[in-house]
C-alpha cells in the first residue's frame, strides 16, 4: 500500500467544490422489497453504455472468466475459461467457450439453435424463437441457466441488469481489461455485482463479479471483456451449423448432463456459480 501523501492530501482540500461528487443516497442497512437507491452517477453510466450496445446491429468480443465451484464436502475449486460471442440484431449469435470445465460451440441463424460439446462430441439442435432476446429466453426455460455474458447481448441492457437492483454507488476510475473505468457496485437481494465501464470515448463494459451472496460459501463469478469490436464482419456463414465428423446428436437435456459429467469430480457443473446460474440476471419464476 502506498504511504499517504501530506502533498496529495493538500491538493485534494484544494479542489474546487465544482468538481466533488454529489452526495450518495442516504444508507440503508437493511433494504426492504422494493428500495432503489442508486447514485444518478452510476444510473446514468448504465444507461450509456446499453444506449451503444442497443445501437451496434453487429459486435464481437473476447473474454475470460473465472469463477468458484463449491462441491459438497470437497474445497473451493476455482475455474477458469476463454469465451467468444459474435451477434447480428436481431436474429443472428455464434458463441464458443474454452476452458477448464467447458468446450461448448453455440450457433443461432433466427430460426434453430445448436450447440456443440466438443469435448463429448455430442450436439443437439432445436427449434428458437425469431429473435435474440427471445433465443436467450428459452435456453432459460428449458435449461435453468441464463448463459454467460447474456446481459450485454440482449436489446435493452439497462432493464436487464438494473431492474433488481435496490444499491448503487459509484466508486471512481480504476483500471480493467488494461484501460481506464468507471467501477460502479450495486446490491440486490441475492446477488452484489460490480460493473467497470470503459471511461473512453466508447463506454464499453469491461469487467463484471458478481458474488452470490445466499449461496453456500459465496461462489463468485468474474469475467474480463478484452476486446471488443463494434464493426464487426457477420456473414450468415459464421452463424450456420455443420456438425463435426463422428458427432452423435442428443436430446437438449442429455446434453447438458454429458458436460456436467465431463466436468466431474471437481465440478460436478461446467455452469458458472451457482449450479444453473451462468449469469448476474437473478433467476426469474
Amino acid at each position: 500500500m502506498r504511504p499517504f501523501s501530506l502533498f496529495a492530501a493538500g491538493f485534494l482540500l484544494a479542489a474546487p467544490a465544482f468538481a466533488q461528487e454529489p452526495p450518495p443516497p442516504p444508507v440503508e442497512p437493511g433494504l426492504a422489497p422494493g428500495s432503489r437507491l442508486v447514485e444518478p452517477r452510476a444510473d446514468e453510466l448504465v444507461r450509456k453504455m446499453s444506449a451503444l450496445l442497443a445501437s451496434s446491429n453487429a459486435f464481437a468480443l473476447e473474454a475470460d472468466e473465472v469463477y468458484d465451484e463449491v462441491p459438497e464436502h470437497l474445497p473451493r475449486v476455482q475455474l477458469a475459461s476463454r469465451r467468444h460471442v459474435a451477434l447480428r440484431r436481431p436474429d443472428r449469435l455464434a458463441a464458443r467457450a474454452a476452458g477448464d470445465a467447458v468446450n461448448r460451440s453455440a450457433w443461432y441463424d433466427g430460426k434453430t439453435l445448436a450447440v456443440l460439446d466438443e469435448a463429448q462430441n455430442v450436439y443437439t439442435r432445436i427449434d428458437a424463437p425469431p429473435t435474440i432476446d427471445g433465443t436467450l429466453d428459452a435456453v432459460f426455460d428449458r435449461t435453468g441457466m441464463v448463459i454467460p455474458l447474456a446481459d450485454f447481448l440482449y436489446g435493452d441492457v439497462y432493464g436487464r441488469l438494473m431492474g433488481s437492483v435496490q444499491r448503487g454507488v459509484y466508486l471512481g476510475v480504476h483500471e480493467a481489461a488494461g484501460v481506464p473505468c468507471h467501477h460502479l457496485s450495486f446490491e440486490q437481494a441475492t446477488i452484489d455485482w460490480q460493473l467497470w465501464i470503459d471511461a473512453g470515448d466508447e463506454p464499453l463494459p469491461r469487467k463484471l463479479v458478481i458474488a452470490y451472496k445466499t449461496e453456500d460459501e459465496v461462489p463468485q463469478y468474474e469475467v474480463t471483456i478484452r476486446r471488443w469490436n463494434l464493426q464487426a464482419r457477420a456473414p450468415d456463414e459464421l452463424f450456420q451449423f455443420q456438425p463435426p465428423a463422428g458427432a452423435t446428436r442428443v436430446e437438449l437435456p442429455v446434453l447438458m448432463a454429458a458436460a456436467g459429467a465431463a466436468a466431474a469430480p471437481a465440478a460436478p457443473s461446467t455452469a458458472a456459480p451457482p449450479p444453473k446460474h451462468e449469469g448476474k440476471q437473478e433467476k426469474k419464476p
